[in-house]
């Protein structure tokens, strides 16, 4: 077979081998006859059910992917959901098919590709990745309309290389699941495609702009996706397997055993270290794999969730002190248990009706002083194996810090008087995710000997009031109002000479991370299987570069400003 070579853009990092598989997505059929007055109510019944239906999908897909794809990437779901769920939207389709007297489908194809054209018309390169955002919206009303299948993804597996005209998140979602080895694709892989964020941050190699008629010719041939070079390669030869199969394994190689281990560094010397967030034994294995420079953030409150009862002092002592003493010296942050808002463990007997009168984070340990005195008892037992540090979550005034601390010397006592001799000094941080703690922060920095920005929380306080935050791009961490919040913080960290790491979804979304690095952060804390592309990504930029950009959209009106610089720098690196 002759070797062919295929030019696209790569919107990920990486090389990938496999054999092609072609997606051939069912077209949906349009209706554009005229219906009769008697017809209409039965083509509004219709498209009632159909978006039920959508609505259905869109809920069990994501429910679904739980645990498969990051909190963040599973929220990109929830856009499906407010179309889905906008009362002008539906009204809108409705009269379309009373006033203009045409079936259900054809309807809805007219007034989504009318939001289409104002998109295409825009010169903003992120909102036209909305459009394939859109236009699956529409392709799933319509086949629920006639009740049609999607895409049979049933036969690929992670040997291959799936080829498609158009990707979707739904499809790169279900890709996903499949562990495909790369994905090549004719339209909807741009880089700040929600498509190629769930693939990107799955670490599955994307090549865009691919000619698919061209491709589909060679279904089950053998195919290189290198992005590096940004070509696809099918029928490679030998020599070429060989080689590319060497890069892998070196790439593989050099990752594992450099990567992470020393901090990341810009073209002009900025330096930025990466830390792994762990809820459980597969990313505390992954952050050793990679060799990580450390734990920004142990989330213990999975051992409550995970268990049937409130982990006493020595399973939480032998819990923490293997990942001490496994991190061989390296930083371990271990964060006391964020339990309340949607995290009810069942150990704890919480009922859920109770929710909002509930307390959470610090506040509710404080509250109940036995069980918090028994997790910071095994913490401090633990220090003593390894280099282990302690954070505080959801924090809001300087008399819980204060409150907390002294459990720490009271739990120290309680040691002593106990045989065990704490012989190290804890270094002590908090985690700022509330608006309370950005206002008194001159006063927290002042207890504390670091900081970390939790930006999940933080993120949703700060915007959900707030006038001059998007209302339809909801839960963004470029959020120029949002943006301001975070450089306050860390300018008052280095005015404090106190260390300050962000963590959350935010350190492990490239957009934001350009951002971050301008911002001067040396410290970004996120789930270990972001850490290859985040680290790639910044050693590929300017600080200079990045600190200009950081300011632009720190002083920009909009999101859709801050978005739509950020796709121009980008699309030139």
């Amino acid at each position: 077979m002759v070797e062919k070579i295929f030019r696209g853009k790569g919107v990920s990092s990486g090389i990938a081998i496999g054999k092609l598989f072609i997606i051939k997505d069912t077209e949906v059929q349009i209706n554009d006859d005229n219906i009769e007055e008697w017809e209409v109510d039965n083509q509004i019944t219709l498209l009632e059910v159909a978006i039920c239906k959508t609505f259905i999908e869109i809920y069990d897909l994501k429910d679904g992917f739980r645990g498969i794809l990051s909190e963040e990437e599973n929220r990109i779901f929830d856009f499906y959901k407010e179309v889905l769920d906008d009362k002008s939207f539906f009204e809108e389709i409705i009269n379309t098919i009373r006033t203009k007297k045409i079936f259900a489908s054809n309807a809805i194809h007219i007034c989504i590709q009318k939001y289409v054209d104002e998109i295409l018309q825009s010169n903003n390169e992120y909102m036209k990745q909305r459009i394939y955002d859109l236009k699956d919206i529409r392709k799933r009303i319509i086949k629920n309309i006639y009740g049609e299948n999607g895409t049979d993804l049933d036969k690929i597996n992670c040997e291959n290389i799936a080829a498609i005209k158009e990707l979707t998140p739904t499809i790169a979602t279900m890709l996903c699941k499949k562990s495909v080895q790369g994905v090549l694709a004719q339209e909807g892989a741009g880089f700040f495609s929600h498509s190629s964020i769930i693939l990107r941050s799955s670490g599955i190699p994307v090549l865009g702009e691919v000619e698919f008629e061209k491709i589909i010719k060679f279904k089950g041939s053998t195919a290189i996706i290198d992005c590096i070079s940004n070509v696809a390669i099918i029928n490679p030869s030998n020599l070429a397997i060989k080689n590319y199969k060497k890069q892998i394994n070196d790439y593989k190689i050099i990752n594992n055993n450099k990567q992470n281990q020393e901090p990341i560094i810009t073209t002009d010397g900025h330096s930025v270290t990466i830390l792994a967030n762990i809820s459980n034994v597969k990313d505390f294995n992954t952050a050793k794999a990679l060799n990580m420079a450390g734990i920004g953030l142990v989330r213990t409150e999975s051992l409550y969730l995970n268990y049937k009862k409130v982990p006493n002092e020595k399973r939480q002592y032998l819990i923490y002190s293997k990942i001490a003493k496994d991190m061989l010296g390296k930083p371990v942050v271990i964060r006391t248990a964020d339990i309340g808002g949607d995290k009810l463990p069942d150990s704890l007997g919480i009922n859920p009706e109770s929710l909002e009168k509930s307390s959470r984070g610090i506040k509710r340990s404080l509250e109940q002083k036995e069980e918090f005195m028994t997790q910071i008892k095994s913490i401090l037992r633990a220090a003593e194996n390894g280099n282990i540090k302690i954070s505080f979550p959801m924090v809001s005034t300087v008399r819980e810090l204060r409150d907390a601390k002294n459990i720490i010397l009271e739990a120290s006592d309680k040691l002593y008087k106990e045989s065990f001799y704490i012989t190290k000094k804890i270094s002590i941080g908090t985690m700022i995710e509330t608006a309370a703690a950005v206002e008194n922060l001159d006063e927290i920095l002042k207890e504390v000997d670091f900081i970390s920005i939790g930006t999940n929380d933080l993120l949703h306080q700060i915007c959900k009031f707030n006038r001059k935050c998007s209302h339809l791009e909801k839960r963004s961490y470029l959020e120029p109002e949002f943006l301001k919040t975070v450089q306050y913080c860390i300018n008052k960290a280095i005015i404090n000479n106190k260390r300050v790491s962000v963590c959350g979804e935010m350190a492990s979304d490239i957009e934001a991370v350009a951002i971050l690095v301008g911002m001067g952060v040396h410290e970004l804390s996120m789930n270990p299987a972001f850490s290859l592309n985040i680290s790639s990504f910044i050693k590929s930029i300017s600080f200079k570069e990045a600190e200009e950009i950081a300011k632009k959209a720190i002083e920009g009106e909009s999101i859709e400003f801050v978005k739509s610089i950020l796709s121009k720098w980008v699309n030139r690196l």
